[in-house]
């Protein structure tokens, strides 16, 4: 078994993306990489329900154990592989719901002419798209994923990007064609009893200092009926020297009737009628030697068709950060993140991935604040 451990592997593989040669980087040569990252941090909230702490774990990218095989076949073609799963390091156990590989679970093709098909549990192109847009790349309390609704229940505003994988899935990514790559996914829903078939692609554009991306995801109801989940994202960022931009504009629709868990609709929402949250965002990177200052501003649109009045529930994030780099492989990060509520919004603010429990928005419209400290490791 051969063991990489470089620095831009790791990388590459932290973020969660398809394997080297799905970027149009070539095939690498044959061989078993472990690899994984250990993420954890201290939080601090303060909501309209009190003020928490806690330990969380992926409060910059969500902790985990992978492996990723490649076999040359010749002729150009690999067989590739990999297994990943999510680890909660503040408890030990496994992530996405106790699945043994949760994170990723796929097995394919690679060929440096026409790119690379894989078959199994996949991170959707929508999902991959979202870490361009935002500055904070889901660090934080500033990244997209941080922020839910916490009434008797999280309810999600980007159920899709939450969700982040399809079962049952066959994906395909594009060697680069010049700047562009592209991906394509589709899932059978195999009459599952909440999900139908789902769909997801992305375009991404990389020249110079600009870097853009177009993705768009469908989830669809039980036996492909009871209504759909649409999502798209647009923007990208570029790369001033002194400061890397991002703007970008997320929306999901859900009038999924069926649909249960992270992809259920919005409390309020009945009959045919879809929960629809907009998040218009812009944001900058300033590096500073080993240190990297992040600010982002988020306009939150709820368009909800609820079955009462609610008055609006419209809203703005703030949010600002930094990351210190220790080594090639291990850094340190903080964020301070804010949004406000009106009208019962009960928004409230997590870290990364480790969204906060139902419960903490209660019947007043305080603002919900959250402050983390943490330490990730990529190995």
């Amino acid at each position: 078994m051969k063991l990489s451990l470089s620095a831009a592997a790791a990388g590459l593989l932290a973020l969660g993306l398809a394997p080297a040669h799905a970027q149009g980087g070539g095939v690498p040569a044959s061989g078993v990489t472990i690899y994984g990252v250990a993420d954890a941090g201290i939080e601090w909230s303060s909501n309209s329900a009190g003020s928490s702490r806690r330990l969380v774990s992926g409060g910059a990218l969500g902790s985990r154990l992978g492996f990723r095989g490649v076999e040359d076949l010749g002729g150009g073609v690999s067989a590739v592989f990999r297994l990943e799963q999510g680890i909660n390091l503040d408890d030990g156990t496994l992530g996405q719901g106790g699945r043994a590989f949760g994170r990723e679970a796929s097995v394919g093709l690679a060929s440096t002419t026409w790119g690379t098909v894989t078959a199994g549990r996949l991170p959707t192109p929508y999902y991959v798209a979202q870490s361009g847009v935002d500055a904070f790349a889901w660090m934080g309390s500033g990244g997209h994923l941080a922020i839910t609704r916490s009434a008797d229940a999280t309810r999600q505003l980007l159920p899709l990007a939450v969700s982040a994988r399809f079962d049952n899935a066959v994906g395909y990514v594009t060697q680069r064609l010049g700047p562009l790559t592209f991906r394509a996914m589709v899932a059978a829903g195999e009459k599952q009893p909440t999900i139908g078939r789902a769909y997801s692609a992305s375009a991404a554009y990389r020249e110079g200092a600009l870097d853009a991306v177009l993705a768009w995801a469908r989830q669809e109801g039980a036996d492909n009926a009871n209504s759909r989940i649409d999502a798209v994202v647009a923007g990208g960022s570029y790369d001033f020297g002194a400061a890397k931009i991002f703007a970008g504009y997320t929306a999901e629709k859900n009038s999924c009737s069926t649909c249960t868990g992270a992809l259920a609709r919005a409390q309020g929402i009945t009959g045919s009628a879809a929960s629809e949250f907009r998040l218009i965002n812009l944001g900058a990177r300033m590096p500073l030697g080993a240190f990297t200052a992040i600010v982002q501003a988020v306009r939150i649109s709820d368009r909800s068709a609820y079955a009462a009045a609610t008055g609006k529930r419209d809203a703005t994030w703030l949010a600002i950060g930094g990351e210190y780099t220790l080594s090639k492989r291990t850094m340190v990060y903080a964020s301070l993140g804010a949004v406000g509520n009106q009208n019962g919004s009960r928004y409230a603010l997590g870290s990364g991935s480790a969204q906060q429990p139902a419960g903490l928005g209660g019947p007043g419209d305080h603002r919900s604040t959250t402050l983390t400290l943490g330490m990730r490791h990529a190995f």
